[in-house]
């Protein structure tokens, strides 16, 4: 009788090559849930939901009752979250809006990448010495500036109102209820049938929100330039510095008054009288290149607005003074605390006369 241990096959080779990898990948899981305990500071989605208003369509607000951090993987920020019970960025509730000076926008004026007392309506505040409210709400435009002041309870009313215009995104050829009834049928469906549709960014999604290993390896890895480079050319990485044209290769005459038009149609949702002013966020293509559309595409809106009486505060000036890289995140098109201060500096002194009156 031999006493040899039995030859494995090659078959027997990789099942135990696979056992053994996927001992390795739970126990690399559980080590990092304890050595990084934060690791779900990496997503958004835990601080962000979507929501249909009627009448106006789908917006991202926040998750009441978040209290928590966020922090970009490549390292820009990280920073403190706070929702409030109405899913805005507050540490007071909505009731306290009232007699506020209210600012309104996307992304940048929600703050992302900076806390709150960082943000250009924070800035506002201590230069003017009153009291403001941020109702703003990430990865919106025009239409949706005008689902959440709908948004805001009857019985509360604006000091005044700021709108925060990001010439990359909120420029366009908008029919706000065509796509509002569409997002609101999509929405519908959602919500009784989950698709079942698989995407690299649904996994990715997935992965970034349930596995802590996956957050350690994008953490690591977008820090290396080449691996970084080779991500985003597979489209695994969405390219911040792509360059965003947003006439799309429309008549631009048409294309901003129609955008101007929607602001218009935002104003008239104001009580009567109401002081209103849009801060026109520098384009980036512009500041660091001296792109010749956002230069002709920044100005062409100031006038436009100007022809419907309605104040355009307009910061390129002095964002040119300091230069881009001290005004944006690296990684990251988002203003840094010093781009907030030019923009809050400039919106102050131009609102600080308006409210005189």
């Amino acid at each position: 009788m031999s006493n040899e241990a039995p030859a494995l096959t090659w078959k027997g080779r990789l099942i135990a090559l696979g056992i053994g990898l996927f001992i390795l990948l739970i126990a690399a899981e559980v080590i990092l849930r304890i050595a990084m305990p934060h690791w779900r500071e990496f997503y958004s989605g835990w601080f962000m939901r979507a929501i249909n208003i009627p009448s106006y369509g789908l917006i991202s607000t926040g998750e009441p009752g978040f209290d928590g951090y966020f922090a970009q993987n490549n390292g820009d920020f990280r920073v403190h979250i706070k929702i409030n019970d109405f899913g805005l960025r507050s540490n007071e509730p909505v009731e306290k809006a009232d007699g506020r000076i209210w600012v309104v926008g996307d992304s940048m004026t929600f703050g992302w990448g900076v806390e709150e007392n960082e943000i250009y309506s924070s800035v506002l505040a201590k230069h003017l010495q009153q009291e403001t409210f941020n109702i703003a709400s990430p990865g919106t435009d025009i239409c949706g500036y005008q689902a959440l002041l709908s948004r805001m309870p009857d019985n509360l009313t604006p000091r005044a109102v700021v709108m925060g215009l990001i010439l990359e995104n909120d420029i366009g050829e908008y029919n706000c209820d065509k796509r509002a009834a569409r997002q609101a049928a999509a929405f519908k469906a959602e919500n009784s049938k989950k698709s079942g549709a698989v995407s690299v960014m649904s996994i990715k999604r997935q992965l970034t929100e349930n596995l802590a290993l996956y957050n350690f390896m994008a953490v690591s890895l977008k820090r290396v330039n080449i691996i970084r480079e080779v991500l985003t050319a597979i489209k695994v990485i969405k390219p911040t510095d792509n360059y965003k044209n947003p006439i799309f290769g429309n008549d631009f005459d048409k294309v901003v008054d129609n955008s101007v038009a929607k602001i218009v149609k935002f104003q008239k949702m104001l009580p009567k009288g109401t002081p209103f002013l849009v801060v026109i966020a520098p384009g980036r293509f512009e500041l660091r290149n001296g792109d010749p559309l956002y230069a002709r595409l920044r100005k062409a809106i100031g006038l436009v607005l100007g022809k419907h009486e309605i104040v355009a505060v307009d910061p390129f000036d002095s964002f040119r003074k300091v230069g881009y890289g001290p005004t944006h995140f690296a990684h990251d098109g988002h203003w840094t605390v010093l781009g907030h201060q030019l923009a809050g500096e400039a919106v102050a002194e131009r609102l600080s006369k308006m409210l005189v009156h």
